[in-house]
């Protein structure tokens, strides 16, 4: 009685497709979220612009400035590092650039 070798050619096909299954789930849900990213940014800058609002003009510049560095970030994990395109592309302000990285301060409340 011969004893068969397992099919390890079958083995590293199914897991190359997996493998290859999940790379494109990845890259989709990458895709989606610097989408996102863009879409957010996109509704600050114009919030800008927007005279309706009452908000406070540093509030808007801070969440522009919050949202630009969410979209960069989402570029950068992509391996895109120059921004300057999307910087012209999206009008984003000198101010909400020179806001990126700005910690908003946190009111707490103390009760005595």
């Amino acid at each position: 009685m011969a004893i068969k070798a397992p099919n390890l050619t079958f083995d590293r096909i199914q897991a190359a497709r997996a493998r290859s299954s999940l790379e494109d789930e990845i890259a989709q849900e990458r895709a989606a979220a610097l989408g996102r990213a863009g879409r957010a940014l996109a509704r600050a800058v114009a919030a800008l612009d927007d005279r309706t609002r009452n908000e406070d003009r540093e509030t808007l510049l801070l969440d522009a400035a919050e949202k630009a560095q969410g979209y960069f970030i989402q570029r950068e994990m992509l391996g895109i590092r120059d921004h300057s395109e999307i910087i012209r592309e999206y009008e984003i302000p000198s101010a909400v650039i020179g806001r990126i990285g700005i910690m908003r301060r946190v009111h707490s409340r103390t009760h005595h």
